[in-house]
């Protein structure tokens, strides 16, 4: 009998202690509707990591992360926003084209009207991903700010522009970060450091590169969408620029984030050898 008790006293114990565990979490998060700008959140993710363990990280890995974090972000939100103004054109595309395909009018085939539907199911398929990223990133951030981002979250800073970094070569970063007299460098981590350059100085030019297609593109697509609209243009033509526009301006935001990345490598790769 009394062992019986003693059972019994201990699951509800454990009931207990489980119902007061469950109580207390909803009451801890504090879920942020609007995102603080950068500089506030690596302060906050810095707060929130000196109350950690013995291994805590450093503060260049933490602005790191934050960074990749909080970019990420920034460049799916643009990169939504091109898919949704694609998106719009191709419905209004299938649209037209299945109504003169039904009633026989032009020459619009069962192929064009396919590749038409075909180009708006891809890039409803770039928005799921592209949100998706989102709430990944959203996700990273969470666990560096140690508090809940709320999923419709606004940002308190959305600017987005590449970093300013005028360096070409090692010695010039050298020159400016430490003097001529602390420039020699061990071989391996001058090599190390080198390499990281080479990816800087690569990025920065796929990013210059993808500026000047960006211009480009977005004049075709003007002159595209106003030929189609007018009855002069083709759903081929219309449907290549379409998918030329996209991967242009979606890759001008992916060469954006891969070169602030590039930088923001090798500024940790400074700090940290």
């Amino acid at each position: 009998m009394l062992a019986r008790f003693a059972r019994t006293g201990g699951v509800l114990c454990l009931l207990a202690a489980l119902s007061t565990s469950l109580a207390v979490e909803p009451a801890r998060a504090e879920s942020l509707q609007t995102l603080p700008s950068f500089q506030q959140c690596v302060k906050r993710a810095l707060e929130v990591e000196s109350m950690g363990a013995e291994d805590a990280l450093t503060r260049s890995e933490i602005e790191y992360q934050v960074k990749q974090a909080y970019d990420r972000i920034l460049v799916r939100k643009e990169q939504i926003a091109i898919s949704r103004e694609v998106q719009g054109h191709f419905e209004k595309a299938v649209t037209a084209a299945e109504q003169k395909f039904e009633e026989g009018e032009g020459d619009v085939t069962q192929g064009a009207l396919t590749k038409l539907k075909l180009g708006l199911a891809g890039t409803l398929n770039d928005i799921n991903q592209f949100e998706s990223d989102i709430a990944l990133a959203r996700l990273d951030l969470e666990r560096l700010l140690g508090v809940g981002i709320d999923p419709q979250f606004k940002m308190d800073d959305e600017t987005l522009s590449p970093r300013e970094f005028p360096f070409q070569t090692l010695k010039e970063y050298l020159r400016q970060a430490e003097g001529a007299s602390r420039s020699v460098l061990k071989r391996e981590r001058r090599i190390a450091l080198e390499k990281s350059m080479v990816r800087v100085n690569q990025a920065r030019s796929q990013f210059i590169l993808a500026g000047k297609n960006r211009k480009m593109t977005r004049a075709l697509l003007v002159t595209e969408v106003a030929n189609y609209d007018f009855g002069i243009g083709s759903e081929k033509d219309l449907f290549e620029t379409l998918i030329i526009y996209t991967r242009v301006l979606v890759g001008y935001y992916d060469a954006l984030f891969h070169f602030n990345e590039a930088v923001a490598k090798f500024e940790r790769e400074f700090v940290s050898r």
